[in-house]
């Protein structure tokens, strides 16, 4: 039975995850100048790793260097563009009853780690099976931005900058095991890499902000990475 609770338990792995997600992300922030408040309410509305890493790291309370929102909303849409495609697999697989509304909640929740349980399952998905995935996704993520947010107020400033590099470590565990078993997300990561470090090291006249230079860093890789690599339709190879 494809039942909340049943997704509620399936996630439990995902929950311990997001703990630790959403400890790094509060420690960031908290060493990065923000509130306490601010990484907190960020978690409560916007459920994407990368997108709150970018957030956190382009937006310093304690100075004058604060990116336009405008800039900050093209940011964040070319870094969760992949939810698009991720969200389509999903709808695929609920039920056909499954009303508009419904599917519009199940979206606002996706992640890879969701979707990859619930695209494993042998059966037709019900609602309340992948809002289950979601609430308890959610639960451990928010719980450990609380958790980090708190209790960095009570570490010395000493200990704040080793641990927000647990940050960058996150992304490094995400990327590395698609890189090792596909050689167009390698070369996709490996250009985006060098083309940021080329931004930030070209002439000063540039003055690019983290931001811009992620932007156009990614959208320059992944076209290169298009071009290289372009998408073969499986079904005319197999007839060929």
């Amino acid at each position: 039975m494809m039942s909340f609770r049943k997704g509620f338990i399936d996630a439990m792995p995902i929950l311990l995850g997001y703990f630790a997600v959403g400890f790094t992300v509060a420690v960031a922030a908290i060493a990065n100048g923000h509130p306490v408040w601010s990484p907190i309410l960020l978690s409560l509305t916007h459920v994407s790793g990368t997108s709150q890493g970018a957030i956190v790291n382009n937006i310093v309370f304690k100075s004058a260097s604060i990116p336009g929102l405008g800039e900050l909303v093209l940011l964040c849409m070319a870094l969760n563009l992949r939810y698009i495609l991720l969200s389509l697999a999903v709808a695929q697989k609920l039920e056909p009853s499954t009303s508009t509304p419904k599917r519009l909640l199940l979206a606002c929740g996706i992640t890879d780690e969701i979707v990859a349980v619930a695209i494993s399952q042998p059966v037709t998905l019900t609602f309340k099976y992948v809002l289950g995935l979601f609430v308890s996704s959610y639960i451990g993520w928010n719980l450990g931005t609380v958790v980090g947010a708190f209790g960095t107020t009570l570490l010395p400033t000493s200990l704040l900058a080793p641990l927000s590099i647990a940050l960058y470590a996150m992304f490094i565990a995400i990327v590395t095991p698609m890189a090792k078993k596909s050689r167009p997300i390698l070369l996709a990561v490996t250009l985006a890499a060098v083309i940021n470090i080329t931004l930030h090291t070209f002439p000063s006249r540039l003055h690019l902000k983290d931001s811009v230079a992620i932007l156009l860093s990614g959208i320059t890789a992944a076209a290169i990475c298009s071009f290289i690599y372009p998408h073969k339709d499986e079904k005319k190879e197999a007839d060929k």
